[in-house]
């Protein structure tokens, strides 16, 4: 059954850059290594791919906070949550 008034290409759309520039609203199966995001007040860096777990329903990556390696360790998503990632050079 088809719902009304949806458009099957918007949900396959790559994603537009938000303000900033190089901020993107992105789901989590989307996020690549080297990208970062505020969490907590704090700047972290992504270390690794995000893996699934729940059988799909989260994932998981490896992160850091930028340039202290001290700080690493895992964050997880529901994989139905946009995140706000900044690509691009560093600051």
């Amino acid at each position: 059954m088809k719902r009304k008034g949806v458009k099957l290409q918007q949900r396959h759309a790559k994603p537009e850059p938000a303000k900033g520039g190089d901020t993107h609203s992105l789901l989590p199966m989307e996020i690549q290594i080297g990208d970062r995001f505020t969490d907590e007040g704090f700047e972290w860096q992504v270390l690794t791919h995000p893996a699934a777990l729940h059988g799909g329903k989260s994932l998981r990556a490896r992160v850091q906070r930028a340039g202290l390696p001290e700080t690493e360790r895992d964050m997880t998503w529901p994989a139905h949550v946009r995140v706000e990632i900044r690509r691009g050079t560093d600051k």
